[in-house]
């Protein structure tokens, strides 16, 4: 099984996730909330964990929302401050809540332990991987496409705007909109289309078969 680190503050992330990968138990990469490279390997690796690392309470507010949008891509494992409430992080979808202030030797058996079970458990099955001949060249566009494949339940505006923005702020409405616009082109070739619904607040979008290939299948 793949670990994917991805922290809300990587420079704080640092120092634990190093005495962790002194401990060979994690890869030497800690992805910024927000990279493309963390969502691609997670949607991409069929045995793949997210580590989110919450390295202060600062965080705390929306926590449960960013695991509930990570869930969908992978497994996720929560480090939070000593004395964050798991409860709610569970219920959102996380795997498992750890603190990251135990011992060191600690944690890196709890996370071993963590990995082997959801390991034995097998891989999150993804609903669809397009050819790579179909591909956009362009990262961000791949990575959209890629998301709206995997998971045909409809994606929230809001939603997508938090995953693919950083930290500190989610990406641009106006940005997100014109990237998917762009994906038209790339669906037709599948035999697939882009639908939206919902008000301008909150646009929901699904990736549907489309109309043609609909009528093509009719008895």
């Amino acid at each position: 099984m793949t670990y994917v680190i991805v922290s809300l503050d990587r420079s704080r992330s640092g120092p634990l996730l190093r005495d962790l990968r002194g401990a060979r138990l994690l890869p030497p990469l800690i992805h910024p909330w927000g990279s493309h490279h963390a969502y691609e390997e997670l949607l991409t690796e069929p045995r793949s964990l997210a580590i989110l690392d919450v390295p202060d309470e600062r965080w705390r507010p929306g926590l449960e929302h960013r695991v509930g949008l990570l869930r969908r891509l992978a497994p996720v494992i929560a480090l939070v401050p000593q004395g964050a409430d798991a409860a709610d992080l569970l219920d959102a979808g996380a795997d498992n809540v750890l603190t990251r202030n135990m011992p060191v030797e600690e944690l890196a058996v709890r996370l071993a332990t963590e990995r082997r079970s959801l390991a034995s458990a097998g891989p999150v099955p993804h609903e669809c991987s397009p050819p790579a001949s179909v591909l956009p060249h362009h990262g961000s566009q791949r990575l959209l496409l890629r998301l709206l494949l995997s998971d045909r339940r409809p994606w929230c505006c809001h939603d997508l705007s938090q995953l693919l923005g950083t930290a500190e702020q989610p990406l641009n409405r106006a940005a997100l909109r014109a990237r998917l616009d762009r994906l038209h082109s790339v669906l037709e070739p599948l035999g697939l289309a882009l639908t939206r619904s919902g008000a301008w607040k909150r646009l929901f979008y699904t990736v549907v078969p489309s109309a043609g290939d609909r009528a093509a299948t009719r008895p």
